[in-house]
């Protein structure tokens, strides 16, 4: 999985933010005396190093190198060949070895260029050109996990592999880390910020923990816009990113067989239990909708025949429809639009099944479900707490679950359904709340000093009224919208789990 998910890095890498994966790859692999000299005063050579006596020598390309592009280059790699200038740790008394590094492969007439290339030079006694492609570059990177980290950790990094190792990381911890990335320039991001994150997710993965392999990655989506503060410069960032979540999603569509299909599953498997089961429900809807809406255009017949599983899915298990605290209300929203896109009446029942579930929450004798930010202690509190004399929780009152539940209906055009969700919630007094997102980088911030909580939002009771709630004209997410990334807000908000995209809800299922 890690070499997919390297390959889709160096897919979209740019060869300058390839500089220092480089030079990462250089030290995990003995290179000493390791310099980057990309430049005017380069002679051909982009970096240079030494190991066991020899003096290597290395120009980098991204992308596929065809005909045009290797006549273009010929000259660049007579001087990485032959020339003695450059950089003064350039040992020129020793045997040399030149290496032209691509991202990408030699391709239509450039492998028999490079052959004749190399003939010529054997014939004159010059020193002969190696190559290091997408192929072989994968295996450096995938190969050297360990090396590679070392040649980038901190202590963030340290503590994110141990929590993983000690299977203490959790969806929290992971978008706490990935904050860091918000820092980042956008070359550095693409670079060794995609590579992080793929180690990451890997070793996530050898830990059985894809689903948050995939948050990871979604989380590098959130990282890459918020660092271009929405700038179309950082899409090659989000595709890198996006290209990642594929690889562990499609690892855990892999597992999404019959099994989890049976009603008794809930009866018979290990994550049976009362709140172990619809967080398991509620993370495979979530993520097999997100890849399936991701897929619309590039492989509809994949993501009908993935909606049409998640229909089965959440006839099957109704733990997908309880969501246990407002952490999860995201985890409708990917759900609800892929199955309003295989069959509206599915929605239709799902929708109305976890209405049922949050009234049921918050009847009475129920304490309500749990923040977005309640830890698990909390969540399981409220959830099973009413009737334990231990716990001494107030009462809550207000629901992101409800927001989301009444804009989905809203969207999609459900007007009885709203209108009976609208009076359900009212009924049993739960206030819908909602963060107000201020348009520009604070958007995609956790921490964004101007987005404000509206407490109890005030919904129109029918959908003849528009807008029918006031967070529906906001202009948040719009920028993203209009370059056609609709989906990426809805990945950024499945990264940060405590607010939505209205625009984006409505693209998704326009």
């Amino acid at each position: 999985m890690l070499s997919d998910a390297v390959d889709a890095f160096l897919e979209s890498v740019s060869e300058r933010a390839f500089d220092e994966p480089l030079l990462a790859i250089l030290r995990a692999r003995g290179f000493e005396r390791v310099h980057l000299v990309h430049g005017q005063r380069e002679f051909g050579k982009d970096a240079i190093g030494q190991r066991d006596g020899v003096q290597w020598a290395w120009q980098s390309k991204a992308g596929d190198i065809g005909h045009g592009e290797w006549r273009t280059l010929t000259g660049q790699l007579d001087e990485l060949r032959l020339t003695n200038l450059g950089h003064g740790a350039f040992d020129t008394s020793l045997p040399r070895h030149p290496v032209l590094i691509t991202t990408g492969r030699l391709v239509g007439n450039a492998p028999d260029l490079f052959r004749d290339y190399n003939e010529r030079a054997r014939a004159k006694g010059e020193p002969e050109l190696d190559l290091w492609d997408r192929d072989i570059l994968v295996g450096f990177l995938a190969g050297n996990t360990d090396a590679l980290l070392r040649g980038s950790m901190d202590g963030q990094l340290l503590a994110t592999l141990g929590s993983i190792d000690a299977l203490e990381a959790n969806m929290q911890s992971l978008e706490l880390f990935s904050r860091r990335w918000i820092t980042w320039e956008l070359d550095r991001l693409l670079g060794l910020g995609v590579i992080e994150a793929a180690l990451l997710c890997d070793r996530l993965t050898d830990k059985g923990q894809i689903d948050l392999a995939c948050h990871l990655a979604l989380c590098l989506v959130r990282g890459a816009w918020a660092a271009g503060a929405g700038d179309a410069l950082a899409a090659p960032v989000a595709e890198a990113a996006i290209q990642l979540f594929d690889v562990y999603a499609s690892r855990l569509w892999d597992e999404c067989g019959d099994d989890l299909l049976d009603p008794d599953f809930v009866a018979t498997s290990a994550h049976s239990a009362w709140v172990s089961y619809p967080v398991r429900c509620s993370r495979i809807a979530e993520l097999v909708g997100l890849r399936s809406l991701w897929l619309r255009s590039d492989d509809p017949e994949l993501s009908s025949e993935m909606a049409s599983w998640l229909s089965q899915f959440v006839e099957a298990q109704p733990g997908a429809a309880h969501p246990i605290s407002d952490q999860y209300a995201v985890s409708l929203i990917p759900a609800v639009l892929t199955l309003a896109g295989d069959d509206p009446n599915v929605a239709r029942r799902f929708l109305k099944a976890a209405t049922v579930w949050l009234c049921d929450s918050y009847e009475r004798d129920r304490l309500g479900l749990a923040s977005f930010s309640a830890t698990p202690l909390e969540e399981i509190e409220r959830l099973l707490g009413s009737s334990l004399e231990s716990v001494e929780l107030e009462r809550r009152q207000d629901s992101w679950i409800a927001t989301v539940l009444l804009d989905l209906t809203a969207i999609l055009g459900f007007d009885d359904l709203y209108a009976d969700i609208y009076n359900d919630v009212q009924a049993v007094r739960i206030y819908p709340r909602a963060l107000r997102l201020k348009e520009g980088p604070d958007e995609f911030d956790r921490a964004g000093m101007g987005n404000r909580l509206d407490p109890n939002v005030d919904f129109s009771p029918s959908l003849e009224d528009r807008p029918v709630a006031p967070h529906h004209a906001d202009a948040s997410g719009q920028g993203l919208c209009t370059q056609g990334r609709a989906w990426d807000l809805l990945a950024i908000s499945s990264a940060l789990r405590d607010r939505h995209f209205f625009c984006a809800l409505t693209a998704t299922a326009n």
